[in-house]
């Protein structure tokens, strides 16, 4: 099959897909507007089915070492592209935390509109003040959130420094925060995770997924650690759960076969 022929197949499964699966999500909003429980827990099996629905179309294959946190938790992770999404809906669907720009991405947006998913504007200071304070809601009501402390995405090859203001409802509320690592691997013969799957930098989104549909295939390696961090303040939390991924990625790294790790930044003080 040409990379254009895979592009074009993918690029309709995946938004019928994405279709389907909205639907599933107005359907459970619809009916469970007094009962935010069963809701929160419909939506997550959606999140789930999605995920692993949408990562087979774009033929990622999903790796999961360790045993996902089940709710209430708290979790953070590195960050290397959109595709770490579908990554973590399907293994530990959650309350995400995402950039604001992502409601507005074709097939993705419409979905994370509808699913367990809160948007800020990180550009804003007071939008920090509001994410924080739902952030602390949802985990007293017994929810997962999940977020990507480093603000940005990377090539891969290290974990760039954490933004501790996020962590602040963790810290508050004494909650220990989970960590997972999340590393990508290609077949041999196709360019590497750096240039294939990582999308980062100034590079537009729609020229990388036509270029990442057209591949073959990739392989996403998560590794949820069973230790977990917590700190008297939000500025340690960010250096030890820094730490922690840090050492599970390297470690994922090493066990995949791909290159080290670049030396990698601490968080600010």
């Amino acid at each position: 099959m040409t990379g254009k022929l895979r592009f074009a197949l993918r690029l309709v499964a995946a938004l019928l897909y994405c279709l389907v699966m909205w639907l599933y999500a107005l359907t459970v909003r619809l009916f469970t507007l007094k009962n935010p429980a069963a809701r929160y827990r419909l939506l997550c099996k959606g999140m789930s089915v999605w995920g692993y629905g949408v990562a087979w179309i774009f033929g990622m294959n999903i790796r999961v070492r360790g045993t996902p946190p089940k709710a209430p938790f708290f979790l953070v992770t590195n960050h290397i592209s959109y595709t770490d999404i579908l990554l973590l809906c399907a293994t530990s669907p959650a309350w995400f935390i995402s950039k604001s720009e992502v409601a507005k991405w074709p097939g993705i947006g419409m979905l994370t509109r509808s699913a367990n998913t809160l948007f800020i504007d990180r550009a804003t200071r007071r939008d920090v003040h509001r994410m924080n304070q739902l952030i602390a809601d949802l985990v007293r009501q017994g929810g997962g959130v999940g977020f990507y402390p480093e603000g940005t995405t990377t090539d891969g090859s290290n974990v760039l420094p954490f933004k501790p203001s996020l962590l602040q409802p963790a810290v508050e509320l004494g909650i220990p925060v989970n960590v997972a690592a999340i590393v990508y691997t290609t077949p041999s013969g196709t360019p590497p995770p750096g240039e294939l799957v990582a999308w980062y930098g100034d590079e537009e989104f729609a020229p990388h997924a036509k270029r990442l549909l057209a591949a073959k295939g990739f392989t996403a390696h998560v590794h949820f650690s069973d230790q977990t961090c917590r700190a008297e303040n939000r500025k340690q939390l960010a250096l030890d759960t820094h730490a922690a991924i840090t050492a599970l990625h390297a470690g994922l790294l090493q066990q995949t076969g791909s290159p080290p790790p670049k030396s990698s930044p601490q968080a600010p003080p």
